[in-house]
């Protein structure tokens, strides 16, 4: 579901980014998408019907794929990066007026690819087109900090009395 109208948002966006230097833009800039494409083909949806919203294009979904690998996300936490993280939208081809494809959209994709060996043959030409720059990818990831309150009760706070005895007097046993 790749558009071809650029918004005023996404040319903003696209503007600022290219003064940033980023790994997405370097890999966008590396890679050689015309034999990924032809790959991607054997696995494009193909619409029987007019009804019904836009399938997202195998190179979005495929895209996805290599962000979640980069950057070791699950389905759910790239599906919430790409509501608000720009430069995974703009590296997946996707704008701010798109859909973002949810979780199990992500899920299916990744069944679809795998069917028939597709997948293995795509990351192996991502691999060797990057081997060729002598470029060798390890996995990231993004660390998240949320704030979590705990369910159960709280402790008790224990009150604890401490009796300073005078140094000075010294009690003795007995005395006689």
């Amino acid at each position: 579901m790749e558009r071809q109208i650029i918004t005023f948002a996404d040319h903003e966006i696209a503007n600022r980014l290219a003064k940033r230097k980023h790994f997405l833009k370097d890999m966008d800039s590396l890679i050689n998408w015309k034999p990924i494409r032809k790959i991607l083909s054997k696995v494009e949806m193909r619409r029987k019907s007019v009804v019904g919203r836009d399938a997202f294009s195998a190179e979005v979904m495929f895209r996805i794929m290599l962000v979640q690998s980069w950057y070791q996300l699950s389905d759910y936490k790239m599906e919430e990066q790409l509501y608000y993280n720009v430069i995974f939208l703009r590296f997946c081809h996707l704008s701010l007026d798109d859909p973002v494809p949810d979780h199990s959209t992500i899920c299916r994709w990744r069944a679809r690819f795998s069917k028939d060996g597709n997948l293995v043959k795509l990351l192996a030409e991502i691999d060797n087109q990057l081997s060729k720059h002598n470029i060798k990818i390890r996995e990231g990831s993004i660390v998240e900090a949320s704030i979590v309150k705990p369910r159960a009760r709280p402790r008790r706070e224990e009150i604890i009395e401490i009796e300073f005895v005078d140094q000075t007097v010294v009690p003795t046993e007995s005395q006689e």
